[in-house]
This record gives structure tokens, C-alpha cells and sequence, in this order.
């Protein structure tokens, strides 16, 4: 069989199958949404034909052709979309979001692009010769994070090929009301090397791509590969703004009519056959999904926090007391002595070191895993998360926790999905630092504490640094654990002495350990042997308040309170709640971030539903206000010393 003979025949198939899926919906057999690549199968045939076994690929929510060319099961594919347990996904991920071997899909625009860059700096640290590769919609280009993405690309000469089909249309919106200039001059003006191919000759297509592929294989640089197309179908079943006379000139391009090197009289048949293999495909999978009684996929537990063999230890600080940046940098040399881990954020190379010198030494040590990089938060996410995708071990730092948001997109709807979504449990190790926290006077948005941002996210972990713990040991267990996590450290607590333990004790404080995969620390001046009058929960830069009041209101009142430090904040340990709730009655929780919906409001919850008898729970939080930047805004906005005190007689009070 010649290649263009096997082009076209992946070519029909791709087409029949599509049509096919908009037959099914139209009937009614299928449920949720797809979105078709009718018109530009030459693009997805062409582009995987050149793909080797190591190579990388992110496709977007056009995946189909793109997943059939590269090799994944018909059937299986379709069982995804009909939600059937048989699928590729296991029915989860459905039309958008594939996995198989090392291709990998999500529908959100430009999100990909970053982790497929990510993918080419784990192969580029590895050593190996493999390549991203990425596709992109012209509408994609409006993304931000694509620029980014670009930019660390060129910068780092990493081997990633950027596909841009280009259909001029993006959902309903032609391309002359949503993109200025030229396309190729964006890529162009990173120092990326770019051709374009016009129309859809599956041939003449598949020489420029073996070009752009080789261009990668052999100089380990990026290089962007724009292929001019047209969407023959609707954007999704049918949404549609174009009119009939405007499609019949673009079929006059249709990659099916205009490929070359196929005989005429092979193109009918081998579309014939394509059609009678889609239908008996079909009517296969229709039989399949029955006979499991279309058992829906359950995906109702997120799998974050799986059992792991490791045996629990103490997760107490014993030793010196050093700073707690001093602990944090100790601990980052250690864990930078594996050679799959690596550190990337803004300003980390020496002598400055990061913002708050935790990273100080690392890129001198380890000068090829210390990526600084420019202001580019969604990136560094992005990329981190699809290194870590990849196999490494990835620490991204965020130089202060306010500037979060710029990654949400990547850690909620890619790197936490990445773990579930596509019907196994992924290993993401993935660790985002960032410092969080006020009372150093750098106002409104340097002052933050964001964390409610991501506790209850499925697949997402939140951990907190605090004096009380080694961070060394919650930074291994959230490798071990697999799961993209968010460390929160907050600002005060770098230059404080961390507080270790000796004897069972902490100071003047009786200590003790959970053994939990992520310890909480229980404190008490007067012992556990009976219930405290009132319970501390606490986290984190409000642990040294927590202390605090405890001294006072022992000093005050002879009060027993017993302060409880989490490691971790989501998702909170059932199991470790409902021993505190065996400590006492009266509860405070404590948080730095503002009181509405914040983690207090959820531990207040679970303390109340798992209660076996009439319990009281106060809460202190920042205000609900933004943070003003004065010495005695900022004392009014964020919790003190006397809040706790205040906020624990009250507690007390109630019997």
C-alpha cells in the first residue's frame, strides 16, 4: 500500500467516524457535547504520521481525528463518548479529554500549550530524544498563556512543535473580528522558526511536516508549523453561522476531493469501505454498552489521598532551631539532590536567590534544574505540570501567594485533572510553592492569604508550612502522594525560629505527633491525660498566636487550651477531626485568610457533623475587607493576638 493510499484511508475513516457521531447525536444516542475535525483530517493524518514512540502529544477538544490518526482504538473512542466504562477514559473524560499511550487531550484553550512545553523540558533534562507536540486553533491565539508559553520555548530551546490549524473561524467568529496581524509573525517574533502550508493535499502537507519534525530532531529547538485549513463542520453538532454558498467553496477544498497521488477510482471505495467499517463499529459499541447495562463511570472519589506503604513517622521539627527560610533551603538542597526534580519561578538564580532567599545556592549547585523565568505564573504552572505529567518532580514557586490566581487555570482544570480525568490514577508531582500572608505592610495585593481559593478542589492537595513541622517530610509525602499540591508559606514565618521538638515537648508546651500521611501537631501546657477546656485548630503563620493565647489564658484563667497545628488543609483528614473532637467541646478555629468561606467555615462544619454531643465553635479570620497597607489598617484587617483571646473566653462562656 503506498503512503498516500494509507493517508487517505485514515483520512475516510477519521471522516465517517465524525459523521457518524453527528448522526448519533442528531438521533438523539448520545448525550453532552463533541466537536468535529471534518474538513481537516489531512492535518491530523499528515502531522501523526511523523510521530515517533517517545514523542509527546496535547490535543484540544477537536481530539478526534487527531486521537484516531495517532493510533488509538475506534471503539474505544466511542464508548468514551456514549459515557460507557469501556472507554478510553473509562467514560470520564467523554469527548474532550483522551488518553492513551502519550497522547493526552483537554478542552481548554491554550492550556495545552504550556504543558506540552513542560513535556519537552522533562525530555530535555532527561537527555532523551523525544518531542512535544501541540496543537492549536487559530482562535487559541488569543490566550495569553500561549505567549508565555512561546516565549520560555524559544528561550530555553526546548523540543516542542507547534501545530496551528488555522480554520479562520473560531466557535462562530471569523477571524477578521478576533485576530490582528499575522499569524505567523507571532511565533516569529519569539525567535521561533515558522512555516505555513496552504490547503489540504494530505501529500504535499505530510513533506512540510516531516520537515518541521526534523527541524526539531536535529537542532532541540522549537519550531511552529502553520497549516491553513477550513472546518467543514460546526463548531459543535450545530452551531453553524456560515452560509451555504460559503461552504460550497471551502468543500472545494475538502482533503478528501483535493489530496493527491490516489487514483480516482480508489477514492470511492475506500470511503465506501470506510462508511460500512464505521457502521459495523457502531452497531458494535451500541451492543457493547448495553451488555454492561450502561453502567455509568463513577468517578465520585477524587483518589487524591490513596493508602501508601510508607509507615507514618513523627512529623515534629527535632534538632537545631533554625529560620524558617533556613529550613526551607535546607530542605529544597535535599530533595535537588534527586536528579528528577527541578525548581522554576522568577528571580531564583544567585546571589539573589528569590524573593525571600529560600532558593539562595540552588541554581549554582544545580545550574541545569534551576529555571528562572520571566513573569509568566500561568506558564511556570503549566509547564511544571506537564513535566511532572512526564515523570519529574516538579517545585514551581510563585513569588507571592496573591499572584495564585494567574495559575488557577492550570492547577484547577489541568494539573489536579490530570490525576482523574482520564480514567486511571496519573502521577502529577507537582509541588506549588508560594508565601502567603500580611503584617509586613505591603498592602492589598502582596498581603493575601488565598488559599480558600483552592481547598475543595478534586484532585487538588493544600498543605501549609509551619513552625511546628519538618517541612522536609510534608514535601516527600506530597511527592509520594502523586498529586499536584499548593504549599502554603507564610512570609512571617521565614524569618522566625522554627520550633522544635525535644522529649515529647515544644518548648513549654507537652507536644505529640498524629500519624496521619500528614501530621497534625497537638500542643498543651497541662498534658492530655484530660479533655482541654477549649481547642485551638489552627495552621501555619497563626500557629505562634495559637501559642500565644494558650500562655495567656493559661496564665490568666488557668485554662487547659490545647492548640492543634494541620499540615493539611484540603482535603481536610476526617480521621484526624474526629480525634480532636474526643479533646473537648469548645473550638476555635484560626486562619490568616478572611472569614467567609474560608477554611474555618469548613472545619466548623465537619466538627459540627461528626459531633457526638453539643459542641461550641468560634472562628477568627482576617476581615472580609481588602488589606490596606497601612501600619493600623492592616492591624484592623488581619486577626490578632487579642481576637483569639477574646474569641476563646467566648467559647468557653458557653458552658
Amino acid at each position: 500500500m503506498s503512503t498516500e493510499t494509507a493517508l487517505y484511508r485514515r483520512m475516510a475513516f477519521i471522516r465517517a467516524f465524525e459523521e457518524g457521531l453527528l448522526d448519533a447525536f442528531s438521533l438523539g444516542d448520545l448525550r453532552g457535547t463533541t466537536h468535529t475535525s471534518i474538513g481537516q483530517e489531512a492535518q491530523a493524518a499528515a502531522s501523526m504520521s511523523q510521530v515517533g514512540d517517545r514523542d509527546v502529544v496535547f490535543s484540544n477538544h477537536r481530539c478526534h481525528g487527531h486521537f484516531l490518526a495517532y493510533g488509538g482504538d475506534p471503539e474505544q473512542l466511542l464508548l468514551e463518548i456514549m459515557g460507557a466504562p469501556g472507554g478510553v477514559c473509562e467514560g470520564i473524560g467523554g469527548s474532550q479529554h483522551l488518553h492513551f499511550r502519550n497522547f493526552f487531550s483537554n478542552g481548554i484553550q491554550g492550556g495545552i500549550v504550556p504543558n506540552a512545553c513542560g513535556a519537552a523540558l522533562a525530555e530535555k533534562l532527561r537527555g532523551e530524544n523525544g518531542l512535544a507536540v501541540v496543537f492549536l486553533g487559530d482562535g487559541t491565539l488569543g490566550e495569553g498563556v500561549v505567549y508565555e508559553s512561546f516565549n520560555l520555548a524559544s528561550l530555553w530551546s526546548l523540543p516542542v512543535l507547534f501545530l496551528i490549524e488555522n480554520n479562520r473561524i473560531s466557535q462562530s467568529t471569523r477571524q477578521e473580528d478576533n485576530l490582528a496581524g499575522e499569524i505567523a509573525a507571532r511565533p516569529r517574533a519569539f525567535g521561533i522558526e515558522t512555516a505555513e502550508h496552504f490547503g489540504n493535499d494530505a501529500r504535499s502537507l505530510t513533506e512540510a511536516l516531516r520537515a518541521a519534525f526534523d527541524h526539531v530532531r536535529s537542532t532541540g529547538r522549537p519550531f511552529c508549523q502553520v497549516m491553513h485549513t477550513a472546518r467543514l463542520g460546526p463548531h459543535s453538532k450545530g452551531d453553524d453561522p456560515r452560509g451555504e454558498d460559503e461552504m460550497a467553496r471551502l468543500r472545494e477544498g475538502d482533503p478528501l476531493v483535493v489530496t493527491s497521488g490516489i487514483p480516482d477510482s480508489e477514492r470511492a471505495s475506500i470511503r465506501q469501505a470506510a462508511q460500512a467499517e464505521v457502521a459495523a463499529l457502531f452497531e458494535s459499541a451500541r451492543l457493547r454498552n448495553r451488555s454492561t447495562n450502561a453502567r455509568s463511570a463513577n468517578p465520585a472519589t477524587d483518589g487524591t489521598l490513596v493508602p501508601l506503604p510508607s509507615e507514618p513517622m513523627d512529623g515534629m521539627l527535632t534538632g537545631d532551631a533554625p529560620l524558617g527560610v533556613e529550613h526551607l533551603r535546607d530542605v529544597l538542597h535535599r530533595l535537588m539532590e534527586d536528579p528528577t526534580t527541578f525548581l522554576i519561578g522568577e528571580d531564583l538564580l544567585d546571589p539573589y536567590g528569590g524573593a525571600f532567599k529560600a532558593s539562595k545556592g540552588l541554581s549554582t549547585k544545580y545550574p541545569q534544574r534551576v529555571l528562572t523565568t520571566p513573569i509568566s505564573e500561568a506558564a511556570i504552572t503549566g509547564i511544571a505540570a506537564g513535566a511532572a505529567l512526564r515523570g519529574m518532580r516538579a517545585i514551581a514557586e510563585i513569588m507571592f501567594g496573591d499572584f495564585t490566581t494567574l495559575s488557577t487555570d492550570q492547577l484547577v482544570n489541568h494539573a489536579a485533572k490530570f490525576t482523574r480525568m482520564y480514567g486511571r490514577t496519573l502521577k502529577v508531582p507537582l509541588v506549588l510553592r508560594t508565601p502567603m500572608g500580611g503584617y509586613r505592610g505591603y498592602g492589598p495585593t502582596h498581603s493575601q492569604s488565598l488559599e480558600k481559593l483552592f481547598l475543595g478542589v478534586p484532585g487538588l492537595v493544600v498543605t501549609a508550612f509551619s513552625p511546628v513541622h519538618d517541612a522536609g517530610l510534608i514535601f516527600e509525602r506530597m511527592f509520594e502522594l502523586g498529586a499536584p499540591a499548593v504549599y502554603v508559606e507564610n512570609k512571617l514565618l521565614y524569618g522566625q525560629r522554627m520550633l522544635v521538638a525535644k522529649d515529647g515537648r515544644i518548648g513549654d508546651f507537652q507536644a505529640r505527633s498524629s500519624r496521619g500521611w500528614f501530621p497534625t501537631i497537638s500542643m498543651n501546657l497541662t498534658g492530655f491525660d484530660q479533655e482541654a477546656d477549649v481547642v485551638i485548630l489552627t495552621y501555619g503563620g497563626m500557629t505562634p498566636f495559637a501559642l500565644d493565647a494558650a500562655r495567656r489564658l493559661f496564665i490568666e484563667e488557668e485554662a487547659a487550651v490545647e492548640v492543634y497545628v494541620f499540615s493539611l488543609l484540603s482535603p481536610l483528614p476526617q480521621g484526624e477531626i474526629d480525634a480532636v473532637l474526643k479533646r473537648g467541646r469548645r473550638f476555635v478555629t484560626l486562619e490568616e485568610g478572611s472569614l467567609r468561606s474560608g477554611w474555618g467555615a469548613e472545619m466548623s462544619a465537619r466538627l459540627h457533623e461528626h459531633a457526638q454531643r453539643p459542641i461550641r465553635v468560634e472562628r477568627v479570620a482576617a476581615q472580609d475587607t481588602i488589606i490596606p497597607g497601612t501600619e493600623t489598617g492592616e492591624a484592623w484587617a488581619l486577626p490578632s493576638l487579642d481576637q483569639v483571646v477574646t474569641a476563646l473566653r467566648r467559647a468557653m462562656a458557653h458552658g
